[in-house]
């Protein structure tokens, strides 16, 4: 951990430390960077199988398993 200085609105501190339950600044700030940080993995991860499924050929895949289905039941 490293000590920073940096300067945070009041205000916008003071209401993280009130509706997260927060005691101190230093905690309101560390909770808030992490879910900062959790929604960037998000938006990454949602990124990356955006561009998985551009290359997906659902109805050919949507075909392949209703021939499937098809071929069980004889």
């Amino acid at each position: 951990m490293s000590l920073t200085h940096i300067e945070i609105d009041d205000e916008a501190v003071e209401t993280a430390k009130r509706l997260g339950g927060h005691k101190t600044k230093t905690a309101a700030v560390a909770h808030a960077l992490e879910e900062y940080n959790k929604r960037l993995e998000r938006a990454a991860a949602l990124d990356k199988y955006f561009e998985l499924a551009r290359g997906w050929d659902f109805e050919a895949a949507e075909a392949a398993h209703r021939a499937e289905k098809e071929a069980f039941r004889r």
